[in-house]
């Protein structure tokens, strides 16, 4: 059970996050049938009546959706990138902390001028 739970969240996290990626890409009405389910918690039923196609209609339109999604980011892999930036980013920390005693200040400087501007591309939104 709580293995399904896990599961489930991870492919919710998956989804939000290729849908704040490529979430442009999909027609208006697989992006707001996506947004009132995935985003906002809404039944199926729920969307239908305020799009107003079947539920149905709406099932299928989400499945559409989410298989555009892994579609693109694998055509793309903005999503890779992103994550292996920030994990570079982090390793790059670590690193520098590890260090520090060894370090010039000129080097730490920079290399903190560095970190910086990873962060700032990672803040950004996509």
């Amino acid at each position: 059970m709580a293995d399904k739970c896990e599961d489930f969240l991870k492919s919710r996290i998956e989804m939000s996050l290729l849908y704040d990626i490529y979430g442009g890409l999909l027609t208006d009405k697989q992006r707001k049938a996506f947004e009132l389910h995935e985003m906002s918690d809404w039944s199926l039923s729920e969307v239908a009546d305020a799009i107003e196609v079947s539920r149905q209609g709406v099932f299928e339109l989400l499945q559409r959706a989410r298989k555009r999604l892994v579609e693109i980011e694998e055509v793309v892999g903005f999503k890779r990138t992103l994550l292996a930036l920030e994990e570079y980013k982090k390793n790059l920390e670590k690193l520098l902390d590890q260090h520090e005693k060894e370090l010039s200040e000129e080097f730490k400087s920079k290399m903190s001028e560095l970190l910086s501007e990873l962060r700032k591309i990672g803040d950004q939104d996509v």
